[in-house]
């Protein structure tokens, strides 16, 4: 395969940011964009001068012979985008989050399965440098005891934007803390054994506060907490391990604090989605399945599953 033929579902920011990185990759031909929107997919086709813009994706699919899609709409819809294009067998990377549910997220996994497409989720922290390299250091001293992941937003500016439907703002904690929850879960590398969780509606009338305690079968405790009732986005993580903590400021720096010393990281000047985008691209070159450290199907099966679990948690 020289040259592989490539369509971008949803032409927002996410998706023209996708069709950036596609363009730049010497063996993907950008063939087609999708978007309800006539005039987002004819300003995305015509920045990276995409001839074939489509209303429907039955009518892509049925137009188009395609080796990937990749599926960048609003949150709610990522699961019903990706469905129909997993139901025809082609290779789909969906961005975050993989569906509203549990069942929804199966929904996707059982259909790949049956056509044997290649489905792999967004999260893209699992492949950012930084990320990377901090757990490297951490786990050649040996395992990881100990995580903390943090992502804040602002509940207020999103009411006032009227951006998501209601179903879709009471459970905000899938559209961008599931970063935060997936990397934990990705980096702790076991089986959920125990989660203890709160989870409050408290300046809004959505859920706004998450705080959770997840001990993982290898012995790993992470720490997960996401509110909406900060002024301003915020995310970092922690790592700890055997005389070893990495402290990141999200994706944009972190120090690694071991042998009496300091070591700084900052970024590489990638997000971690052209990483994750090369890895998904190489897998249908090599017909390889999509493993770790990616999010495939099953993978993000679980971490919707520790989503679930977690909102669980709701108190009044």
């Amino acid at each position: 395969m020289s040259q592989q033929r490539v369509a971008v579902i949803g032409c927002g920011g996410r998706g023209r940011g996708h069709m950036r990185i596609l363009k730049a990759f010497s063996d993907v031909e950008l063939v087609a964009v999708c978007d309800l929107v006539e005039s987002a997919r004819n300003a995305a086709g015509d920045e990276f001068s995409v001839a074939k813009r489509y209303a429907s994706i039955e009518e892509m699919l049925d137009a188009e012979s395609l080796d990937a899609v990749f599926v960048a709409t609003p949150a709610h819809l990522n699961g019903q985008a990706a469905l129909p294009c997993l139901e025809r067998g082609v290779n789909t990377l969906l961005e975050k989050p993989p569906g509203m549910s549990v069942s929804e997220t199966v929904g996707l996994r059982d259909a790949a399965a049956r056509t044997g497409a290649k489905g792999m989720v967004g999260w893209n922290r699992r492949f950012h440098p930084i990320i990377v390299k901090a757990r490297e250091m951490v786990e050649a001293r040996g395992p990881v005891t100990q995580l903390v992941g943090e992502f804040h937003k602002s509940i207020t500016g999103f009411v006032k934007s009227g951006r998501f439907p209601e179903h879709l703002m009471d459970n905000l904690f899938l559209e961008t803390p599931i970063h935060a929850l997936d990397i934990v879960r990705a980096i702790a590398g076991a089986e959920v054994e125990e989660v203890h969780s709160v989870v409050r509606r408290t300046i809004s009338d959505y859920k706004d506060v998450h705080a959770a305690l997840i001990l993982f079968e290898n012995g790993c405790v992470a720490h997960l907490i996401a509110n909406y009732t900060t002024d301003a986005r915020l995310e970092r993580y922690e790592i700890h391990g055997r005389d070893i903590s990495a402290y990141l400021e999200g994706v944009s720096r972190g120090t690694v604090f071991c042998d009496g010393g300091q070591h700084e990281l900052s970024g590489a000047g990638t997000s971690g989605t052209e990483e994750q985008n090369r890895y998904f691209l190489d897998c249908i070159k090599a017909d390889q399945p999509v493993s770790l450290p990616a999010a495939n199907l099953d993978e993000a099966v679980k971490t919707m599953e520790l989503a679930e679990s977690i909102l669980g948690g709701l108190r009044s």
